[in-house]
């Protein structure tokens, strides 16, 4: 398995998304600290429960 390392925004969304998982915590609090819609946070879990921490990395990063 390949170390992944990610900027300080998309390391911010992935732990308040892996601490709403394990906790099965208040999806509007989530919301509310990134910023961003419902929808978008029930995307991001979507992509947490599917690639884990690799999905998190935007697109046009280079790795």
């Amino acid at each position: 398995m390949r170390k992944v390392y990610l900027r300080m925004n998309e390391q911010l969304k992935y732990d308040i998304i892996k601490k709403l998982v394990v906790s099965n915590g208040n999806k509007k609090n989530a919301a509310i600290k990134l910023n961003c819609s419902l929808r978008t946070v029930n995307r991001l879990i979507i992509k947490y429960k599917m690639e884990g921490k690799l999905d998190f990395i935007h697109k046009r990063t280079w790795i």
